[in-house]
């Protein structure tokens, strides 16, 4: 299982974006939905074993948590157009106003799911079955990481983690990079798919 975990700190928190704007109304939620495509898709195919959690901290609301399981989710759910993404996690975000439970997970579609997870909730149930990485630019080259068994992985969006997140992952996460520039979450998680691709 590999496990991509994003946190988008501008991320609108409800479905009052407009959809022929993303950039400029939902807190780049357009990045989160390249970021689906790169994690899922192949050229004639779907990714099984791939877990993404979207862990959204922008107005108006506390943060929400949308969770996509490969394993469960439908043929043709997700697919290369950023505007049926977009609406997909609309319609999420709708389904979470009002949630009364904040560590309660709710159904959306099959394989996706919405809730009040934070962040760091993500990762404590994160690391109970997976070895956790968060990737950087300066961390340890991916070529010298030895994986093994589940692998669950840590992005930021364009303004990257807080350094609240990267004190939170001290000690639990290995800090892996892909190269010392700065390339875009949904590149990176590309590049890590084509290399675990190659690895196993």
């Amino acid at each position: 299982m590999r496990t991509f975990i994003i946190k988008a700190n501008k991320a609108r928190t409800r479905a009052d974006f407009s959809l022929k704007d993303l950039p400029g109304t939902s807190g780049r939620i357009d990045l989160l939905c390249r970021a689906l495509n790169s994690a899922f898709l192949l050229s004639h195919g779907f990714r099984k074993d791939v877990r993404v959690w979207l862990n959204l901290n922008g107005p108006p609301d506390p943060p929400k948590t949308l969770r996509f399981e490969g394993s469960e989710i439908k043929p043709k759910t997700i697919n290369p157009d950023e505007m049926n993404l977009a609406r997909i996690i609309m319609k999420a975000l709708k389904a979470g106003e009002g949630i009364k439970e904040p560590t309660k997970e709710y159904p959306v579609l099959p394989g996706i799911y919405v809730s009040n997870l934070r962040f760091e909730d993500i990762i404590r149930k994160t690391i109970k079955n997976s070895a956790l990485y968060y990737l950087h630019e300066e961390g340890k080259p991916i070529e010298r990481v030895n994986f093994k068994g589940n692998v669950a992985f840590v992005l930021g969006d364009h303004e990257g983690l807080t350094k609240e997140d990267e004190a939170f992952l001290e000690g639990i996460a290995e800090k892996v990079s892909v190269g010392r520039r700065s390339y875009l979450t949904s590149h990176v998680i590309a590049y890590v798919n084509i290399f675990l691709d190659k690895l196993f």
